[in-house]
């Protein structure tokens, strides 16, 4: 019964999940803060080395962020893009869940057109046509919330990782509701239809047994040694083996980074081990990161708070951190594209555009409001050129004007 009332939208529990799961981002930073050293390091200004496209890449929508761009060999849309959020209204009505993953694809990363349902697709910025490709579904895991899509494209097929939320009766507790958090996989010929993985390839060993409860629209406090809420992936073929670096729940924490790998079937959730979390993160305070391989380094792109509020965007800003094998990182400084407007949820890529090669950061956007407004209205890009047959990284210096960075 409650799984029946939670798929209708009207429903007054299906509405009061829905703010419980968006007061979970909020809840994140109770007593969090950032050490000194790390907080120094990230105020050196990055901006200077980038180059900002002079217009946005979608727009006109409802609320949606997490643009993930990845290129095939397609000689008429080599460019795919994956995002999740609201189209045209809130929670997506008509369609299964809360939120919702959509798909775009273009000929030249600057002019997009978004899937539109059979075999249809929309250049005019008309959000109202837009059909998602992947929703929530019936299980207490997978019945409200499917978002955050990170997809590679390896020998003809495409792989994503994706945050999955369900609200659920909790255990021992009768009549309240629990969210469930944790990371799906699915895999897909066409980008469009996709089959997910039978169960969560990533989840918290305490996230059914050690509910954090719901009441009554508003979200408790988070139980003693809660270290779940696993979510917001970034998934990497590497090494000949999948890895997943994603962010979860850590007391005393803007959200934290950890790591997981498989080196088996992507879908099978046995194949699948987690290798940091818990006490032992990453990175800590490091929201919504997105990881890329440049030769032999790693970079990895966040946004994380406790910046000066006078710089605005809701006191995050895009930070950036590098590291040699993806485990030990050392933050480098943040990007402001866009001055006190925020510019969130970045999503990195290396791509071939017009013969060059560049390391694409795709991110949301809005603008300072009052009152405050959390919608993004934009997707926009940053981009830096890399020269050379191949990716590589050679370190990041004081900021200049934009120049590549040379492969070796």
């Amino acid at each position: 019964m409650l799984r029946e009332q939670a798929a209708r939208s009207g429903n007054s529990i299906h509405r009061r999940a829905a703010a419980a799961a968006a007061l979970l981002w909020a809840l994140a930073t109770t007593g969090a803060q950032t050490d000194a050293a790390t907080q120094s390091s990230r105020l050196a200004d990055l901006t200077g080395e980038w180059e900002l496209l002079p217009e946005p890449l979608l727009w006109g929508f409802h609320n949606l962020y997490n643009a993930r761009v990845v290129q095939v060999p397609d000689a008429r849309h080599p460019y795919r893009m994956w995002l999740f959020g609201w189209a045209d209204e809130e929670g997506n009505p008509g369609h299964a869940g809360y939120d919702a993953i959509y798909h775009a694809r273009s000929a030249d990363m600057r002019r997009w057109e978004v899937y539109a349902g059979a075999g249809d697709w929309d250049a005019t910025m008309d959000p109202s046509r837009w059909v998602p490709v992947l929703t929530a579904g019936d299980a207490p895991y997978d019945n409200f919330h499917a978002g955050d899509p990170s997809v590679v494209a390896r020998r003809g097929r495409y792989y994503m990782a994706y945050s999955s939320v369900g609200v659920a009766e909790a255990p021992d507790a009768p009549g309240e509701l629990q969210v469930i958090s944790c990371i799906m996989a699915a895999e897909s010929s066409d980008g469009i239809h996709w089959m997910k993985s039978a169960a969560p390839i990533l989840m918290w060993p305490g996230e059914l047994t050690d509910p954090w409860l719901l009441s009554d629209g508003a979200v408790g406090q988070p139980p003693t040694g809660h270290m779940g809420s696993y979510h917001r992936p970034s998934l990497l073929w590497d090494g000949g083996r999948w890895r997943l670096w994603f962010d979860y729940f850590l007391p005393g924490t803007f959200v934290s980074m950890g790591l997981a790998e498989c080196d088996g079937e992507f879908l099978d959730p046995s194949a699948w081990r987690v290798l940091s979390a818990g006490g032992e993160p990453l990175l800590e305070d490091w929201p919504n990161t997105s990881v890329v391989r440049l030769g032999g380094r790693y970079l990895a792109f966040a946004d994380p708070p406790y910046y000066p509020e006078e710089w605005g965007g809701d006191t995050r800003q895009l930070t950036v951190a590098e590291s040699g094998d993806g485990l030990a990182w050392r933050v480098r400084g943040h990007l402001r594209p866009q001055g006190t407007d925020s510019t969130h949820v970045p999503e990195a890529a290396v791509l071939t555009v017009e013969g060059k090669r560049w390391l694409y950061l795709l991110y949301a956007w809005k603008p300072p409001s009052d009152p405050w407004d959390y919608r993004y209205k934009a997707i926009r890009a940053l981009r830096r050129p890399l020269i050379g047959p191949g990716p590589c990284y050679t370190g990041l210096v004081e900021p200049v004007e934009v120049r590549p960075w040379i492969v070796r």
